[in-house]
């Protein structure tokens, strides 16, 4: 599936502490997509979006650095059913048409799921902001970067012999 002008993407959260999971969500029109993905994986499409987008601005002399500090603070569309959990990221720059693509995949369901987005460089800055938000909203053990649940964790860089609290 293709998404190839969407109205809305999105990085969110549901749950508190250790129920919390986060999602992906693409807007065209009347179509809606939600896939489950994990916070690793969420900081590091962030992260790799804005170094690709860094990369063609200096290397291919393109402006793809944002206009304006919008960020879309909406919360995620309901229902909040995923289609699927992206285990396979892509990010790929497409210099003809100057547009990103975040290719979303899970090759071990039969059949293979795959969702692509295209985005402007404008629209992946704007998704990056916010998932850098969803993502730092939500706390994380110093040590060993796991989640901390309300009732804290058993860190396992401690041996577990004390358990971590906000």
């Amino acid at each position: 599936m293709e998404f190839a002008k969407p109205d809305r993407f999105v990085a969110g959260a549901a749950g508190d502490g250790e129920q919390r999971r986060f999602y992906l969500q693409i807007r065209e029109g009347s179509l809606l997509a939600t896939v489950a993905i994990t916070r690793g994986q969420l900081t590091m499409l962030s992260l790799h979006l804005g170094t690709v987008l860094d990369e063609v601005s200096r290397l291919a002399a393109v402006d793809t650095a944002e206009a304006d500090r919008t960020v879309d603070v909406g919360p995620l569309e309901v229902p909040l059913f995923a289609l699927f959990t992206a285990n396979h990221l892509q990010v790929g720059w497409d210099p003809v048409a100057g547009i990103v693509r975040v290719s979303l995949a899970d090759p071990d369901l039969e059949p293979p799921y795959s969702l692509d987005v295209l985005l402007t460089p404008k629209m992946a800055r704007r998704f990056g902001s916010r998932a850098n938000r969803v993502i730092r909203d939500t706390p994380a053990c110093p040590l060993c970067g796991q989640q901390i649940a309300p009732e804290g964790h058993v860190c396992p860089r401690l041996d577990g012999y004390r358990a971590v609290k906000l």
